[in-house]
Protein backbone atom coordinates (compact mmCIF):
# COMPACT_ATOMS: atom_id res chain seq x y z
CA UNK A 1 0.00 0.00 0.00
CA UNK A 2 0.99 3.52 -0.98
CA UNK A 3 2.14 5.23 2.43
CA UNK A 4 0.47 8.89 2.64
CA UNK A 5 0.84 11.69 4.44
CA UNK A 6 -0.72 14.63 6.21
CA UNK A 7 0.99 17.02 5.16
CA UNK A 8 -0.47 19.93 8.00
CA UNK A 9 0.74 16.91 10.12
CA UNK A 10 4.15 16.21 9.08
CA UNK A 11 4.81 20.26 9.09
CA UNK A 12 4.57 20.31 13.02
CA UNK A 13 6.21 17.58 13.36
CA UNK A 14 8.97 19.21 11.26
CA UNK A 15 8.80 22.46 13.39
CA UNK A 16 8.79 20.86 17.08
CA UNK A 17 12.38 19.26 15.42
CA UNK A 18 13.26 22.79 14.62
CA UNK A 19 11.86 24.32 17.65
CA UNK A 20 13.93 22.17 19.68
CA UNK A 21 17.19 22.10 17.90
CA UNK A 22 17.02 26.16 17.25
CA UNK A 23 16.60 26.40 21.41
CA UNK A 24 19.56 24.44 22.38
CA UNK A 25 22.02 24.91 20.16
CA UNK A 26 20.77 28.89 18.43
CA UNK A 27 20.38 29.45 14.99
CA UNK A 28 23.65 29.82 13.49
CA UNK A 29 24.84 26.31 15.02
CA UNK A 30 21.90 24.31 14.03
CA UNK A 31 21.69 22.03 10.54
CA UNK A 32 18.92 21.24 8.63
CA UNK A 33 20.24 17.53 8.71
CA UNK A 34 19.97 17.61 12.64
CA UNK A 35 16.96 18.65 12.43
CA UNK A 36 15.89 16.24 9.71
CA UNK A 37 17.20 13.39 11.56
CA UNK A 38 15.10 14.44 15.21
CA UNK A 39 11.93 14.56 12.78
CA UNK A 40 12.23 11.06 11.17
CA UNK A 41 11.34 12.72 7.84
CA UNK A 42 14.08 13.39 4.64
CA UNK A 43 15.90 16.81 4.28
CA UNK A 44 14.34 17.27 1.16
CA UNK A 45 10.95 17.22 2.70
CA UNK A 46 12.10 20.19 4.46
CA UNK A 47 13.07 22.14 1.78
CA UNK A 48 10.11 20.93 0.17
CA UNK A 49 8.04 22.71 2.75
CA UNK A 50 9.87 25.57 4.47
CA UNK A 51 12.39 26.23 1.37
CA UNK A 52 15.35 26.32 3.53
CA UNK A 53 16.91 27.04 6.94
CA UNK A 54 15.71 30.80 7.40
CA UNK A 55 12.52 29.95 6.04
CA UNK A 56 12.16 26.78 8.58
CA UNK A 57 13.15 29.56 11.52
CA UNK A 58 10.42 31.34 10.30
CA UNK A 59 7.93 28.95 10.47
CA UNK A 60 9.23 28.86 14.03
CA UNK A 61 9.07 32.24 15.13
CA UNK A 62 5.39 32.22 13.61
CA UNK A 63 3.73 29.76 15.07
CA UNK A 64 5.74 30.86 18.25
CA UNK A 65 3.82 34.75 17.86
CA UNK A 66 0.36 32.94 16.97
CA UNK A 67 0.32 30.95 19.77
CA UNK A 68 1.51 33.70 22.01
CA UNK A 69 -1.52 35.71 20.16
CA UNK A 70 -3.59 33.20 21.18
CA UNK A 71 -3.23 32.86 24.79
CA UNK A 72 -2.85 36.43 25.22
CA UNK A 73 -6.29 37.55 23.37
CA UNK A 74 -8.10 34.66 25.29
CA UNK A 75 -6.92 36.55 28.36
CA UNK A 76 -7.49 39.67 26.98
CA UNK A 77 -8.72 40.11 24.04
CA UNK A 78 -11.98 42.25 25.07
CA UNK A 79 -9.42 44.40 26.68
CA UNK A 80 -8.02 45.11 23.27
CA UNK A 81 -10.96 45.73 21.93
CA UNK A 82 -12.82 48.14 23.78
CA UNK A 83 -12.13 51.65 23.11
CA UNK A 84 -12.52 53.23 26.56
CA UNK A 85 -9.34 50.97 27.71
CA UNK A 86 -6.99 53.24 27.17
CA UNK A 87 -8.98 56.13 28.71
CA UNK A 88 -10.54 54.05 31.79
CA UNK A 89 -7.57 53.83 34.73
CA UNK A 90 -9.22 50.28 35.84
CA UNK A 91 -9.69 48.95 32.68
CA UNK A 92 -6.13 49.99 31.47
CA UNK A 93 -4.40 48.90 34.01
CA UNK A 94 -6.50 45.62 33.77
CA UNK A 95 -5.11 45.32 30.62
CA UNK A 96 -1.35 45.47 32.27
CA UNK A 97 -1.86 42.67 34.64
CA UNK A 98 -2.77 40.37 32.29
CA UNK A 99 -0.18 41.16 29.69
CA UNK A 100 2.15 40.39 32.21
CA UNK A 101 0.02 37.23 33.62
CA UNK A 102 -0.32 35.70 29.79
CA UNK A 103 3.41 36.88 29.08
CA UNK A 104 5.08 34.88 32.30
CA UNK A 105 2.61 31.83 32.11
CA UNK A 106 3.64 31.50 28.11
CA UNK A 107 6.92 31.75 28.90
CA UNK A 108 6.46 29.06 31.45
CA UNK A 109 4.58 26.64 29.72
CA UNK A 110 6.77 27.30 26.49
CA UNK A 111 10.50 27.48 27.54
CA UNK A 112 12.01 26.71 23.90
CA UNK A 113 10.57 30.05 22.81
CA UNK A 114 12.45 31.73 25.98
CA UNK A 115 15.84 30.13 24.89
CA UNK A 116 15.52 31.34 21.14
CA UNK A 117 14.74 35.06 22.44
CA UNK A 118 17.96 34.68 24.31
CA UNK A 119 19.80 33.45 21.56
CA UNK A 120 18.29 36.29 19.23
CA UNK A 121 19.82 38.93 21.79
CA UNK A 122 22.99 37.60 22.25
CA UNK A 123 23.63 37.38 18.43
CA UNK A 124 22.10 40.84 18.38
CA UNK A 125 19.26 40.20 16.23
CA UNK A 126 21.16 39.45 13.09
CA UNK A 127 18.82 36.26 12.25
CA UNK A 128 15.73 38.07 13.66
CA UNK A 129 16.16 41.58 11.35
CA UNK A 130 16.41 39.04 7.93
CA UNK A 131 13.23 36.63 8.49
CA UNK A 132 10.29 37.12 6.35
CA UNK A 133 7.86 37.07 9.53
CA UNK A 134 7.83 40.43 12.19
CA UNK A 135 5.62 40.02 15.17
CA UNK A 136 3.77 43.05 15.28
CA UNK A 137 3.10 43.20 19.52
CA UNK A 138 5.20 46.56 19.69
CA UNK A 139 3.33 48.52 16.80
CA UNK A 140 0.03 47.61 18.85
CA UNK A 141 1.31 48.29 22.79
CA UNK A 142 2.86 51.35 21.06
CA UNK A 143 -0.38 52.74 19.98
CA UNK A 144 -2.16 51.93 23.43
CA UNK A 145 0.60 53.43 25.12
CA UNK A 146 0.46 56.26 22.35
CA UNK A 147 -3.38 56.95 23.29
CA UNK A 148 -3.24 56.22 26.85
CA UNK A 149 -0.58 58.48 27.34
CA UNK A 150 -2.41 61.31 25.83
CA UNK A 151 -6.00 60.67 28.47
CA UNK A 152 -3.51 61.18 31.19
CA UNK A 153 -2.99 57.37 32.22
CA UNK A 154 0.73 57.28 31.56
CA UNK A 155 2.96 59.17 34.05
CA UNK A 156 3.82 62.64 32.44
CA UNK A 157 7.87 61.62 33.13
CA UNK A 158 7.25 58.51 30.96
CA UNK A 159 7.59 57.88 27.10
CA UNK A 160 4.76 56.32 25.90
CA UNK A 161 7.67 53.63 23.90
CA UNK A 162 7.96 52.48 27.61
CA UNK A 163 5.18 50.59 27.91
CA UNK A 164 5.56 48.28 24.78
CA UNK A 165 9.34 47.88 25.96
CA UNK A 166 8.09 47.22 29.33
CA UNK A 167 5.59 44.35 28.66
CA UNK A 168 7.56 42.63 26.26
CA UNK A 169 11.23 42.35 27.69
CA UNK A 170 10.68 42.76 31.59
CA UNK A 171 8.97 39.26 32.29
CA UNK A 172 12.48 37.61 30.62
CA UNK A 173 14.63 37.87 33.54
CA UNK A 174 12.04 37.35 36.18
CA UNK A 175 11.11 34.15 34.31
CA UNK A 176 14.74 33.30 34.05
CA UNK A 177 15.73 34.50 37.55
CA UNK A 178 12.76 32.84 39.67
CA UNK A 179 13.75 29.18 37.92
CA UNK A 180 17.60 29.53 38.91
CA UNK A 181 16.54 30.87 42.28
CA UNK A 182 14.25 27.68 42.26
CA UNK A 183 16.68 25.67 41.09
CA UNK A 184 19.57 26.99 43.92
CA UNK A 185 17.30 27.19 47.25
CA UNK A 186 13.78 25.85 46.29
CA UNK A 187 12.96 25.24 50.01
CA UNK A 188 13.60 29.24 50.55
CA UNK A 189 11.51 30.22 47.17
CA UNK A 190 8.80 28.36 47.59
CA UNK A 191 8.04 29.55 50.92
CA UNK A 192 8.93 32.96 50.58
CA UNK A 193 7.82 33.69 46.99
CA UNK A 194 5.18 31.37 45.56
CA UNK A 195 4.96 31.49 41.88
CA UNK A 196 1.56 33.23 42.05
CA UNK A 197 2.89 35.98 44.22
CA UNK A 198 5.86 36.19 42.25
CA UNK A 199 3.71 36.90 39.12
CA UNK A 200 1.72 39.59 41.13
CA UNK A 201 4.42 41.87 42.25
CA UNK A 202 6.07 41.84 38.87
CA UNK A 203 2.08 43.21 37.95
CA UNK A 204 2.68 45.97 40.40
CA UNK A 205 6.19 46.56 39.50
CA UNK A 206 4.67 47.41 35.70
CA UNK A 207 1.43 49.19 36.65
CA UNK A 208 3.08 51.42 39.61
CA UNK A 209 6.11 52.45 36.95
CA UNK A 210 3.76 53.37 34.13
CA UNK A 211 0.24 54.48 35.26
CA UNK A 212 -0.13 58.41 36.75
CA UNK A 213 0.18 57.80 40.78
CA UNK A 214 -3.28 59.71 41.16
CA UNK A 215 -4.81 56.92 39.41
CA UNK A 216 -3.72 54.23 41.64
Amino acid sequence: MKKTYDAARTKEIILDAAEEMFAEHGYSATRVDAIASLAGYNKSLIYQYFGDKLGLYTGVIKRADQLGNTVFESLAGDSLADETTTSDPSKFRRLLGDVIRSSYQFLLDHPRYLKIYLWEAAEEWKIWKSISYSPDDIIVFSRLAESAKKNGLIRKDIEPIMMPILLMNLVIPFVQTYRRLSEMMPDEIQSQIPLEQFKEQLVHIVVYGLMEPSLL
